[in-house]
């Protein structure tokens, strides 16, 4: 049976307009921005003049076949922060989609990651992304007036959740390395001479349940405020105390209940661009000597190099965000969810596993690459010791390129051991709202974001409709770099 939801009243316009899609006509896929070659500096150029249109079609110029899910994330985002909620709703779900098919072949996708480099594998999408991206298109549809495919949405990433912890929650907090790679690597490490202790004691430690993304605070918000519209009280106060259980100290108690008479007017920010994760790097601080078989050889120097992700906070763009009333009525929002946080868990959650895996396949990579060339190395010696003129000329010149190639291979190892810093970059880092119980009517609403005390930016939404026991929910944002 089709549910029938009451209205929430979502202010749609604002006074700050921003461009939308001036592309004419629409791309081969049904999309109104055609293709553009990706150029970093031009790309960089538009989107500091808030030129989305340009940023998007250029992602998709990258993008030929639309099948890589962290540029689909940002093209999304770009439409949403472009006003182009349709576009971002089609580029969503189908990026949706993909995260789903590639979270259910992960364990076979992950195979070239342990044997090559993690950047290998497909990227199926960090699992806050799984999530956060059912509420991006559930706003998206709150600013398209359509209520009852924003709670389709919300109870979607709901259930994300649970199949999320069920399936991969348990598999992520139990992996360990295998018996064959365990083997491996410390075949390899005796015949490097490397004592394996030391380098272990350097491993990030092994994640717990506490750095597992559990909930989402923005999805509850979110579902809490459509329950309410809908008259599901029952509902709304479970997503309440979720909410709190998750840390925001936010008072929802007039969004469940609204006293009698009264309307409820919500204000939504979204603020600054979520965090980035960078490489961790492990090096030993000098080189090391690989003995060759040969009386009086020099030794192959090299060293043993590591790496795997890691987070560190950022100066946020935005420290506060004000909303007020045209009736001079204000109040400084509060954090309902600090998506930072969410990346911090999902970098501590992969760090250990990636410092394993990198070590495995540096040190395997190295043993096999120098237990190769010494084969060779050593018939060379012998051929030039024991032979003459060309022939021992020949095999002398043998080992010498045989010496510098095998060091010339170590480098090129150390250069393809890079981390997995994969995401997308223009979710927001911090969901924040308050809210005012008011007397239905028409209202005004200015949304200021400060750094410090300086303005960064401000919003001015006018003709908001508050009617009696309903909520209406502004939606403010100040996605920036700096």
């Amino acid at each position: 049976m089709k549910r029938v939801l009451f209205p929430l009243f979502i202010v749609l316009t604002s006074l700050v307009l921003f461009s939308c899609a001036t592309n004419s006509g629409l791309d081969t896929d049904g999309s109104p921005y055609k293709r553009m070659k990706y150029n970093e500096k031009a790309y960089n150029k538009a989107f500091e003049e808030e030129n989305y249109s340009t940023c998007i079609s250029m992602l998709r110029g990258r993008n030929k076949d639309n099948r890589d899910i962290k540029d689909n994330l940002d093209i999304g985002m770009l439409c949403y922060m472009n006003e182009d909620y349709k576009e971002s709703i089609r580029v969503l779900d189908e990026t949706d989609a993909l995260m789903t098919e590639a979270f259910t072949k992960s364990i076979s996708r992950e195979t070239g990651a342990a044997m090559f480099n993690e950047n290998i594998a497909e990227y199926g999408g960090n699992v806050y992304e799984y999530l956060l991206i059912n509420s991006i298109k559930a706003l998206d549809f709150l600013k398209l007036g359509d209520m009852e495919n924003a709670l389709v949405e919300l109870n979607r990433g709901a259930m994300k959740e649970n199949e999320y912890l069920q399936k991969y929650g348990e598999i992520i907090l139990n992996e360990t390395v295998s018996k064959e790679d365990g083997e491996s690597l410390n075949k390899s490490a005796g015949s490097l001479g490397l004592d394996l202790t030391q380098y272990k004691s350097e491993t990030p430690k092994r994640p717990t349940m506490k750095d597992l993304y559990q909930d989402s605070a923005l999805l509850r918000y979110l579902l809490l405020l459509l329950y309410t519209a809908n008259g599901d009280r029952s509902s709304a106060e479970v997503d309440a105390k979720v909410v709190s259980t998750l840390g925001s100290k936010i008072d929802l108690s007039e969004d469940v209940k609204i006293p009698s008479g009264k309307g409820r007017l919500d204000v939504l920010a979204l603020s600054d661009f979520i965090g980035q994760r960078h490489e961790a790097k492990f090096e030993t601080p000098r080189v090391l000597p690989f003995y060759l078989p040969i009386d009086g050889a020099a030794p192959i120097l090299f060293k043993v190099k590591f790496v795997w992700p890691e987070y560190s906070a950022q100066d946020p763009v935005v420290t506060a965000v004000v909303a007020e009333l045209d009736n001079g009525e204000k109040k400084q929002t509060v954090v309902i969810e600090d998506f930072d946080q969410a990346l911090s868990k999902d970098v501590r959650l992969k760090a250990n596993k990636a410092f394993t895996r990198s070590m495995i396949r540096s040190i395997t990579k190295k043993s096999a690459a120098l237990l190769s060339a010494t084969g060779g190395m050593v018939a060379a010696k012998k051929i030039a010791e024991n032979g003459s003129g060309p022939v021992a000329i020949s095999a002398q010149a043998t080992y010498i390129a045989l010496f510098h190639g095998a060091e010339n291979v170590i480098d090129l190892i150390d250069k393809s051991e890079t981390a997995d810093l994969r995401q997308g970059i223009y979710f927001p880092r911090i969901a924040s709202g308050t809210g005012f119980t008011v007397e239905p009517g028409t209202y005004s609403v200015r949304v200021t974001y400060f750094k410090n005390t300086e303005i960064v930016r401000q919003e001015n939404f006018s003709d908001i409709q508050v009617k009696a026991g309903k909520p209406t929910l502004v939606v403010s944002s100040c996605l920036r770099k700096k």
